[in-house]
């Protein structure tokens, strides 16, 4: 409904699109690419290009795929400038912001630390996509196209990311994607 109408030239439904994905943008921008001005810059970019080609865009998965795809692209293209492109890609700073969603109870500010240790052991990638799973509630499928990677190799990564939280979480019986899917539901504090 809010694409068709953007699609017409309705720019209310325009303005409504950026009301909603201008900070989901921003926030997932800021995982690939440390420079909030660039971020920014880059977010400006995707709007300007979604009202001047919105006639010609077809959307064939959903509004948020679409529009983490182009600013992704539109990062790392940006990223390009200074280095290569497959430098530019395993170099991306993915944080997940797991302390915007924890509790500040005693136990949870430890299981923080220790998931947030965890994390830090995994590849920038694997961070990538239990943000995207966990925290955008993408599909596979989804994160798959977005990462230019095909499904099987995703499901590796997203397993072996697992595996190796679980080796963190051993002795608690908490499962870490059960841990990962309770803090996504908790409120940032």
């Amino acid at each position: 409904m809010l694409w068709s109408g953007i699609q017409k030239g309705d720019r209310q439904a325009f303005q409504s699109l950026y009301i909603a994905y201008s900070e989901i943008l921003y926030n997932y921008g800021m995982k690939i690419c440390p420079d909030s001005e660039r971020v920014k810059d880059s977010i400006h970019t995707v709007f300007v290009r979604v009202w001047e080609r919105r006639k010609k865009i077809e959307i064939k998965r959903s509004l948020k795929f679409y529009m983490f795809t182009i600013l992704r692209r539109e990062l790392i293209h940006e990223m390009q400038k200074h280095r290569n492109r497959s430098s530019a890609i395993s170099r991306i700073e993915f944080e997940l912001s797991i302390e915007d969603k924890i509790i500040r109870d005693e136990s949870n500010e430890q299981r923080k630390q220790k998931l947030s240790l965890a994390i830090s052991t995994l590849s920038p990638r694997q961070r990538e996509i239990l943000f995207l799973r966990f925290y955008e509630d993408l599909t596979y499928e989804e994160i798959s196209a977005l990462m230019s990677i095909n499904t099987n190799s995703l499901y590796k990564l997203y397993s072996a990311s697992l595996a190796r939280l679980k080796q963190y979480f051993s002795h608690a019986t908490t499962k870490p994607h059960l841990l990962l899917l309770i803090m996504a539901q908790i409120p940032n504090v």
